[in-house]
């Protein structure tokens, strides 16, 4: 059996302590290790963190049920939650605001994925973008100075984010936290199983794309072109690039 483990460098010490230094250590946690899909949010001691972690762990008993991962760990390429684990990892190396990847581990048999599991550290009162555009009187959603903010910052680190030539492939209002705090809104991508290069079918505007899906019924038009406007600098018309971005998000959207 071949077996992955990733860590963060500067933890790897607390992570030790707190027991959390083996494969296997990261597959018990959450509890129920037969599981074969486990979403959750756990508390672990780990010194340098604020203790509360979100563990992704799914696994595979027999080849029908690994066979969707094929060039993802199963027969060859990387599972997905180890490919995340460095996704996230460049990410914020990169300066580009991303949750704190902390462990990431997967096994591998007869040429399939057995498991995969990946951690990444708690964002203190952080909301995904999609329940927030939800909730009436969100000021993600109704206020429109809170609003604008989120639009610039959206629209700025998605051009860091691609002049470091990433595209992050699933840039859903649900991939994206906000906190709202005194301070005003900051925002964190997550969930990058499948970033990287762009390539034919993921180019940079399908991140718009992506994103506008959950952007284009609680937000005006006017918010949502503010995003490309911190993307593409003060200077020079969207009109193509909104015509662009709305067939590929309607042809998401089918």
């Amino acid at each position: 059996m071949g077996v992955r483990l990733l860590l963060d460098r500067g933890l790897a010490p607390a992570l030790s302590a707190a027991g959390i230094n083996s494969a296997d250590a990261v597959a018990r946690i959450g509890g129920d290790p037969d599981a074969t899909s486990l979403v959750t949010v756990v508390d672990l001691p780990v010194e340098g963190t604020v203790g509360r972690f979100h563990l992704k762990r799914y696994r595979y008993p027999d080849w029908k049920k690994s066979r969707g991962l094929l060039g993802r760990g199963t027969l060859f390429g990387t599972a997905p939650e180890i490919r995340e684990f460095r996704n996230l990892a460049f990410l914020r190396e990169k300066g580009i605001p991303a949750v704190r990847p902390i462990a990431a581990a997967a096994a591998t048999g007869g040429g399939r994925l057995l498991w995969h599991a990946l951690l990444t550290e708690h964002v203190p009162d952080a909301i995904d973008l999609e329940r927030r555009l939800a909730i009436p009187g969100d000021p993600v959603r109704d206020d429109r100075l809170v609003r604008r903010r989120v639009a610039e910052l959206l629209g700025r680190n998605i051009h860091r984010m691609h002049s470091e030539a990433f595209v992050h492939r699933d840039l859903f209002t649900r991939n994206v936290l906000v906190r709202v705090d005194e301070d005003g809104p900051t925002v964190w991508f997550c969930d990058c199983r499948r970033g990287g290069p762009p390539s034919f079918r993921a180019k940079p505007l399908h991140d718009f794309a992506t994103l506008d899906l959950g952007l284009v019924k609680p937000w005006p038009r006017t918010d949502r072109v503010r995003v490309l406007r911190a993307y593409a600098g003060p200077e020079g018309s969207l009109a193509s690039w909104a015509r662009d971005i709305a067939k590929r998000r309607d042809r998401l959207a089918r």
